[in-house]
């Protein structure tokens, strides 16, 4: 259980894609006993991530709260701003007050929205990821009124998913935060760079996976998927042919002849594969990072790049979006190609707008998964459980 977790992932998820941890427990705990190690062994086969131990001591940090009972706030008002006045903005305020974000000596709670709570709004705002803005809308309200039972249960579901992640991630890494919509590039235990990211809608989930970068591919084609082609592509083009030439699409038979929009019959289209061919505004942008994956997904680029500012990033087909990739790639090419690929090189491969793939020389691991609760700065940070893994965890606990 401290090595590998209690539950079984691939019973509770259809998309979990990681390598079940295993140990050889008799040798270990013979030694254990033999060299009278016991306690130290033990604290060995557990995760030793900083993540995992973050995690843990944000379980310590939440029961320094008290247990009181939660009243729900559902105001009428569905959007609250500074300046209003209503009578659950008592409420709202102890509810800052209890999660330490509300700090205000006075004992006596007005109606009044003012300034001293805007501050402690964006700060409980910000510890769950949502948007700084002040306004109590649906969003803040949900995490409000979340209890300190449903948040401990929420950190016990991550610490127990964390088990099930590989003990080791690598000397160089790319870990990705699906729920907190975040890539982070870690060489030697140093984070070196940091993304915000788009990942795959709750119907198209991106995958919980691990693998290794095999190679950057500069100006990508990209091939429509079946899952675009039936949903996105088929609806879109039957209504206007022109859909072709707006999305720079080259449509080719099952014989690898190339055929005209006139030519395309909707009946037969899931027959044919639909090129994409490269440019800035390509549906991968000008960088893709591929890795092995029964699930087809990668990391790339995006003509969408307006979508990094929002809060909501669950937004893709299952691949991850990445904002400032080429950054990423000249991080990692600076690391694993002894600083053989500069600035200028990469920029001039990058006009001619022709496909270029470069492997690469050294391990690259790359780490797609899931948690929802951690500390930072000793203050507890939450995340919207988006795929609702932890819902299943929690609930086949209880």
């Amino acid at each position: 259980h401290l090595h590998k977790g209690k539950l079984n992932p691939k019973e509770l998820y259809s998309d979990w894609d990681l390598t079940p941890k295993e140990i050889a427990l008799s040798p270990l705990l013979e030694f254990a006993i033999k060299e009278k190690k016991i306690k130290s062994t033990l604290n060995q086969i557990k995760p030793q991530h900083i993540i995992y131990q973050s995690i843990k001591k944000s379980l310590i940090e939440i029961d320094k709260f008290p247990n009181i009972p939660f009243e729900n706030i559902n105001p009428k008002k569905k959007k609250i701003v500074i300046g209003d006045t209503l009578p659950e903005l008592v409420y709202i305020k102890k509810r800052l007050l209890y999660w330490r974000d509300y700090q205000n000596n006075d004992s006596i709670y007005t109606w009044a929205y003012d300034s001293i709570t805007l501050k402690a709004v964006k700060r409980f705002q910000a510890r769950h990821g949502l948007a700084t803005d002040g306004v109590i809308g649906i969003s803040t309200l949900k995490a409000l009124n979340t209890t300190k039972k449903e948040r401990k249960e929420q950190i016990l579901a991550n610490l127990e998913r964390w088990r099930w992640y590989s003990q080791s991630m690598g000397d160089k890494y790319i870990i990705v935060n699906i729920p907190d919509y975040m890539l982070h590039y870690v060489v030697n235990n140093d984070t070196i760079s940091t993304h915000r990211v788009v990942v795959g809608t709750p119907k198209r989930k991106t995958p919980i996976m691990s693998s290794t970068l095999s190679n950057f591919v500069f100006n990508p084609t990209w091939t429509i998927p079946p899952t675009i082609i039936k949903e996105d592509l088929t609806p879109a083009a039957t209504k206007n042919r022109n859909y072709f030439s707006s999305k720079q699409l080259t449509i080719y038979d099952n014989k690898g002849n190339q055929i005209t929009p006139e030519e395309w019959m909707p009946e037969k289209s899931n027959q044919y594969k639909y090129v994409q061919k490269p440019s800035y505004n390509n549906s991968l942008g000008v960088v893709k990072f591929n890795f092995p994956n029964r699930h087809s997904v990668y990391l790339h680029d995006t003509n969408h790049r307006e979508y990094f500012v929002k809060t909501y990033r669950s937004l893709s087909s299952g691949c991850v979006r990445v904002e400032d990739p080429l950054l990423l790639a000249k991080h990692i090419l600076n690391d694993t190609h002894l600083n053989k690929w500069s600035n200028t090189k990469i920029d001039s491969i990058l006009k001619l707008e022709k496909t270029k793939t470069v492997s690469l020389k050294d391990s690259v691991k790359v780490h797609l998964l899931y948690w929802t609760s951690w500390l930072k700065n000793g203050k507890l940070q939450f995340r919207d459980d988006i795929y609702k893994l932890d819902k299943k965890i929690i609930s086949e606990n209880k």
